[in-house]
């Protein structure tokens, strides 16, 4: 069996640089016939997986954190369209993240591909517009926020050294001014809410380890939504820590629903940011689909 692999030996710090060959000779054992390539700028794992779609190659195998993973994600699909149905996405999770936090990872990960199961899940797909107000369009596999969050992505995707990464939630926590939207669910569900974050979830976690959906199941065909709400930085700060420990935080509101729409409203002071597996896509206003089934994934 043939397979393409895309790295990034940027993950975990820099460490997956290091555990590449160990990593690359576990998936040698299941995917004789391989072929790996390095990723690294944004937009370039997509173009990777989708050229080697094209060649052929049925199995696709992310190696890195969310961003990788997210942008092998989209390059399974080209003008909202997938490229091949049948192809096969596994992952192989490096150096933490939220769609692999509680999975295996490095080379256990790379091992335990042997004895996975291909399994239809859902994707999300949010549309949504870039700073400068052109249309932007992305899928997601684990869950997509805005606000807070989004603000945290937008500046995490900025900062390439550790120490200043590690205080961009603290910066982007003390910038941040109260918000409201306008979010609009199927049901009938259409309120203006003052928010911290809201957080459309596919898989369990978002904003890096926030337990917002225990018992989300990724091919249920529905998002499970966690709207955060808004109040004093310090209150914020609190509902993060609770959040981040796994603490059920009764403050929070939950919805069900295959399709929301979130907009800001005439008194919303600045962008609001929306992020798409750790990954900034745009502004708001966004529409976030449901769409079942879409991805054929290894587990």
């Amino acid at each position: 069996m043939k397979a393409f692999v895309v790295f990034n030996p940027a993950a975990n710090h820099g460490r997956l640089k290091h555990e590449w060959p160990a990593i690359a000779a576990a998936l040698k054992t299941i995917f004789p016939k391989l072929l790996a390539m390095p990723s690294g700028g944004r937009g370039q794992t997509a173009r990777l997986v989708r050229d080697a779609l094209r060649d052929g190659y049925m199995e696709i195998v992310a190696v890195g954190g969310d961003g990788t993973i997210n942008e092998a994600v989209n390059g399974f699909f080209e003008m909202g369209a997938p490229v091949f149905p049948d192809a096969v996405l596994s992952v192989v999770p490096a150096g933490g993240g939220d769609i692999g936090r509680g999975m295996a990872g490095g080379v256990a990960a790379a091992l335990r591909l042997a004895r996975a199961h291909v399994r239809p899940v859902d994707l999300g797909h949010v549309a949504c517009l870039t700073p400068e107000g052109g249309a932007a369009t992305r899928f997601f596999l684990g869950a997509a926020s805005l606000g807070l969050t989004g603000d945290i992505a937008r500046r995490l995707n900025r900062s390439r050294f550790m120490p200043v990464r590690e205080a961009q939630h603290y910066l982007a926590l003390a910038a941040w001014r109260a918000c409201r939207v306008r979010l609009m669910a199927d049901g009938g569900h259409d309120e203006i809410d003052g928010i911290s974050a809201v957080a459309v979830m596919n898989g369990t976690f978002f904003g890096g380890g926030l337990k917002a959906a225990s018992g989300a199941d990724p091919a249920d065909g529905a998002f499970d939504i966690a709207v955060l709400p808004g109040g004093s930085r310090r209150r914020i700060g609190r509902m993060f820590q609770d959040l981040r420990g796994g603490r059920a935080v009764e403050a929070v509101r939950r919805l069900r629903a295959t399709h929301l729409t979130a907009a800001p409203t005439l008194d919303t002071s600045r962008p609001v940011w929306v992020e798409t597996d750790g990954e900034a896509a745009g502004v708001l206003p966004a529409s976030f689909e449901m769409a079942p089934q879409a991805l054929r994934l290894r587990l």
